[in-house]
Formats: structure tokens, sequence, C-alpha cells
């Protein structure tokens, strides 16, 4: 450690913290995805006795109204059932409809309505795939729809639709004859089987004699992996080992990626270093103001950015290779993070993983301008990593969750499109491929094709290569 750099960088902190304090003068910059702020889904356990998926809504809007937060989450989550405000609404000339959206897409087998009490006032039941744009009007028609008693929170009534239908659902619309009927609707489950869950092919896995602590992979397939030891192993695509050299820090090699121009970007975990290496050796050295987590490298510009830990506070700071300049370091607003990672629009992200949210980070203000939610509220998980491709996917390691798998697939607008591989409580060197003890970290080919990951306990370590696609 470098005690003047510290007392610097601790300063600047200072000053940066009560700037920050100041009201903002400007508008936050467009967002490239949307915030999502709506409650959280209510699983009721995710995966109940009958193996399918029990869904509430995320999202419910009432047009023509536009009343947002309308039947959303389970009947338990609310004291009174319906809403009884519409029932002071006049007709109107427009359809009265609700539009309900759910965490993820599921091949639905049942929709349940939950209401106060019955009604001849249902118009029509739609079911939608949000994407593809299929849709299908599940009510006026369905011979084999059934009524009984419900009772929770003041609910008495459910009306019970089987869906035999072969595409995934994601939206569910109900309209309605009088606001009077729709103030009697409280809640609509959708029961389904996940269609996420795609099982990639495990092209190989290794065994590493140390363990591992970061992997990296450029556009030519050459994975990386850095070691506990401080040992720098190279695998080809078949995963053949092609080289070990040793790191050239003293301290341990947290994490790794690699810059545009192939050259390796290594970050020191115990001296806040950074080494960016060429193949003829190290082209640049920087840092060492505090202890770091992660690193990465801007894909339109030469800076690096360290995501560093000052006891217990967490800072973005940004370096230009050996300028040996200090930029004002940036304290971030959250508890603590794990991942960094840049997409091909020059977007950086990470994972408030405090509170389980992935999060995307303004480089130049250290601010949080969007975020989304990768976990019910309720839920306990453990995000450990992300990676991008060029297409802006996000794969998201975790190495705990309710449903026990390890990788969530986001699209670039952040909505969820796979889910797969397992994390696994069985320690020693048993576990099968395709599930992963204490995962640590994750890279992905830029054209999204391959996934690397690492995974073990000290004892057994494995590096673990997926054909995605």
């Amino acid at each position: 450690m470098q005690p003047s750099r510290f007392a610097a960088l601790m300063s600047l902190l200072l000053v940066t913290l009560c700037a920050c304090s100041a009201p903002p003068t400007k508008s936050a910059p467009p967002l490239a995805i949307p915030t999502i702020e709506s409650p959280a889904i209510d699983e009721t356990e995710a995966i109940t006795e009958d193996n399918y998926l029990h869904l509430w809504a995320t999202t419910g809007v009432l047009s023509p109204l536009e009343m947002p937060d309308f039947a959303i989450d389970s009947p338990e989550s609310t004291s009174a059932c319906g809403n009884a405000v519409l029932t002071s609404y006049d007709k109107p000339d427009l359809e009265i409809y609700l539009t309900l959206l759910y965490a993820q897409p599921v091949l639905p087998v049942q929709i349940n309505l939950i209401m106060k009490e019955a009604t001849d006032g249902i118009r029509r039941v739609e079911v939608l795939n949000s994407r593809s744009g299929l849709g299908r009007e599940i009510y006026s028609e369905n011979l084999q729809r059934s009524e009984e008693f419900f009772q929770v929170n003041g609910c008495t009534h459910q009306i019970t639709l089987p869906v035999t239908i072969d595409f995934a659902v994601d939206t569910i619309i109900v309209g309605f004859d009088t606001f009077a009927a729709a103030a009697l609707l409280d809640a609509v489950e959708l029961v389904g089987e996940s269609s996420l869950n795609e099982e990639p092919v495990v092209n190989w896995r290794v065994s590493i004699a140390d363990l591992p602590l970061s992997v990296a992979v450029n556009s030519s397939n050459l994975v990386v992996v850095a070691t506990e030891t401080n040992r720098l192993l190279k695998f080809d695509i078949e995963g053949n080992l092609v080289e070990e050299l040793s790191a050239p820090s003293q301290g341990r090699i947290v994490d790794m990626t690699f810059d545009a121009n192939e050259n390796l970007l290594l970050g020191d975990g115990d001296f806040g270093e950074f080494f960016l290496l060429g193949p003829d050796g190290i082209i640049a050295r920087d840092g060492g103001q505090s202890p770091l987590t992660q690193v990465a490298v801007s894909p339109a510009q030469e800076n690096v950015y360290l995501l560093g830990d000052l006891g217990g506070m967490y800072y973005l700071l940004s370096h230009i290779p050996n300028s040996n300049e200090i930029i004002n370091p940036l304290p971030l607003e959250g508890a603590s993070y794990s991942g960094l990672a840049f997409n091909a629009a020059n977007q950086l992200f990470s994972i408030r993983d405090s509170d389980g949210f992935l999060v995307e980070i303004d480089r130049k203000s250290g601010l949080e301008i969007n975020s989304i939610p990768l976990r019910d509220e309720k839920e306990e998980s453990i995000p450990r990593d992300l990676a991008i491709d060029q297409d802006g996917t996000f794969y998201i390691l975790f190495a705990a969750n309710l449903e026990g798998s390890a990788v969530h697939q986001l699209d670039a607008q952040g909505f969820q499109v796979r889910v797969f591989g397992d994390t696994t409580q069985s320690a020693g060197s048993n576990w099968m491929e395709g599930s992963y003890f204490e995962p640590r970290a994750i890279a992905v080919s830029s054209d999204g094709k391959y996934a690397f990951i690492i995974d073990g306990d000290g004892e057994s370590n494995y590096l673990t290569c997926l054909e995605l696609k």
C-alpha cells in the first residue's frame, strides 16, 4: 500500500461526498432500459407440490383509467379484497380492461381469477406472449371453466380456467362490462411450466489444482483462469491447458477482463493495483490506493475502472493507464457490489448484491441511473458475478437462490429469458457436470456462444465450458 496515495484518495472521497450531497442541477441522462419498481412477485414458494409455477402479477394497469398496481400480488398481500373505489365510477365509452404482466413466461395450464364475489360482468380473458404477439381468448368459449368457493382476506370466489396452448404466456388481459365488475377482482394466478429452463451442453469440464478466483475469455476464445496461488492458467476452446505462468502482482488476482486490443487486465485485490498485459509483457501498471474487488475497461476508451472497497464503503475509480493521474473517486450508493462489466454501448453495470439488483452506474458520477430486480424481495439469494455479451445479454451467476439455479440470462432490456445450471451444497469432488459448488465467476464469449464458469471449495475445483447456442 502507498500511504500518500491512500491519504489522497481519502481526501478526494470526502470532497466527493460533500459534493454529492448538493441537489443536482441537471436531469439524469436518458435511461437505456426501464427501471422496474413494481411490487415483487409472490410465487407461493415458486414451485408447489404439483411441480408447476404459481405466479401472481407484478404489474397491473386498469384501462381506460390507466390505474396502476391493480390486482397485483397474491390475495394474502392485502387486507381487503378487490377495489371498492371503482364502484362509484360510471361506465365509460371505451372498453374496461386490465393488463397484467408476470415476472417470467410460462407454458400455462390454468388461470385462476380470485374475486370478492361471483359476477357475470367479465367479458373476456386473454392470454398473451408479449414478445411474439401470440394470444388467445380463453373465457367465453371455455367449456372447462369452473367456479368454486375461496376464502382469503374477504375474497370468496374463484374462477378456474384450464388452458391448453403451445406458447409461453407472460401477460393476461381481463375485460369487464362495468367498473363494478372490475372492482370485484383481487388477483389473477398464472399456473404453468417454466419455459426458461433450457440446459446448455457441457462441452467440457477440467479440474484445477488451486482455488480459482476469476475467469476471462477473449475474442479468440482463449480462456484465462486466475487462482488463489497467483497462477494464470490459459486454456484453448477445447479445454487444453496451453500455458501456465505467474501473475506479476504480489497480492491475489481477484478479477480479470480483456480490453478491445486483446490485452489482459488484471486486478490485484490485496494491493489495489491493476496490470495491463500484452503479448510482450506489462503495458501498464497503476492503482494501489486501496483494496479492489472488480476491474472493467471501457470499450469506447482506454480508461480502466476499479470497483474498490474502502472499509465497507464502495467506490468507483477511473484510471488512464500510464498517466499516474488519480481521477476523482466516486462513492457508490449501495452497501455492497459484485461484478463489474461494460456492454458494447459503453454502459457500465454491476450487481448491488445486498438487495439483489442489477444496476447501471453512471461512470462519470457514480450514481445508479437504472435498476432491475434479480429476486423476490422476500427471497434470500447470493448473486456472485455477471457477464455481458456483444448483444447486451446479461448472464447473472448465483451462488444460491430460491430455485437453486446457477445462471439467470436476461435480454438487453433486463427481461429474464433463460435459466440454467444448478447450485449444489455437496462438498467434495462428486458434484455432477452442470452443477456448481460455490460458483465464483462467469465469463461469456463475445458472440454469446460459450459460457465459462469456475467453482470449487479449494480441494476440488473446476472450469466448465458450456455451449449456449
